[in-house]
């Protein structure tokens, strides 16, 4: 029987070097019978394939690749945002990543009933918190109706997981000394890149639940067993935080996070 082929290093996958084969299931005796997992990352592989007029298309397969395969949850979602950020074109559509991010949000029920206490406290936390230090930056200038855009977004996505939370871990209110100090443009501290503050924001609210996710799903799928979590319930709650995910990676590009960096998933700095 041949020996599963391991995960391949994120740097690797966004540096464009070739991707190895996803292993062949150790569950299949013959080992001929592909798993969903193994299904869509192949169809997600050859949709790169295709021209830049049809990223949506490669971004949806990345968006599928992620619900199937809950180990890869870090490339396939940078792939899908990657692809998105292309066929909006690049950073001269804003309204459009914004609107994801805003239906992405309002679409978080699922995942809210699957949530086990800690992770839903993690969740919300950080939803309440970037929309927070969002609200404080837009306050802060004269043309940022877009950003209050964004912090509603964060903050209904917050409201919407604390329903099904046994408590509320929602401070309102976050320490703004860094925030304040370098409120255009700072330093990511998961890996020293410069980037807009916004962007940052953006892209730690995507690590925060990529953290969630890891923790949810492992390789086993969802960790919480209750009798109401059916297969059709727990496959809504991986959509709608995959969804999420990526729409706020969308956004961190969009507004300027690099979209090639090697070091673009590294672990959040909260």
């Amino acid at each position: 029987m041949r020996a599963g082929i391991g995960a391949l290093l994120l740097a690797a996958i966004i540096s464009g070097c070739a991707p190895s084969a996803v292993h062949v299931s150790q569950h299949d005796p013959d080992n001929l019978r592909p798993t969903a997992c193994e299904q869509a990352w192949t169809r997600a592989r050859q949709s790169e394939r295709v021209q830049q007029d049809q990223a949506d298309s490669r971004a949806q397969a990345w968006v599928q690749a992620a619900r199937e395969c809950p180990a890869r949850l870090d490339e396939a979602t940078v792939h899908a945002a990657q692809a998105l950020t292309a066929s909006q074109g690049g950073q001269t559509n804003r309204q459009t990543a914004a609107l994801r991010l805003v239906q992405a949000a309002q679409q978080l029920d699922p995942l809210a009933k699957a949530l086990p206490v800690e992770l839903a406290d993690q969740a919300i936390t950080g939803e309440d918190r970037s929309g927070f230090e969002l609200s404080v930056l837009a306050a802060r200038k004269t043309d940022a109706a877009w950003m209050l855009t964004l912090a509603d977004a964060h903050t209904a996505a917050a409201q919407i997981l604390v329903g099904h939370a046994k408590h509320d871990p929602r401070q309102g209110v976050y320490p703004t000394t860094d925030l304040l100090a370098h409120p255009d443009e700072c330093t990511d501290p998961a890996n020293g890149i410069q980037t807009p503050t916004p962007a940052l924001i953006e892209m730690d609210a995507a690590r925060t639940l990529l953290a969630v996710g890891r923790k949810l799903n492992g390789s086993s799928g969802f960790t919480r067993t209750e009798a109401s979590q059916s297969p059709k319930s727990r496959q809504e709650a991986t959509s709608a935080l995959v969804d999420m995910i990526v729409a706020h990676i969308s956004m961190a590009m969009n507004l300027g996070y690099p979209a090639t960096s090697s070091a673009l998933l590294q672990a959040p700095k909260r």
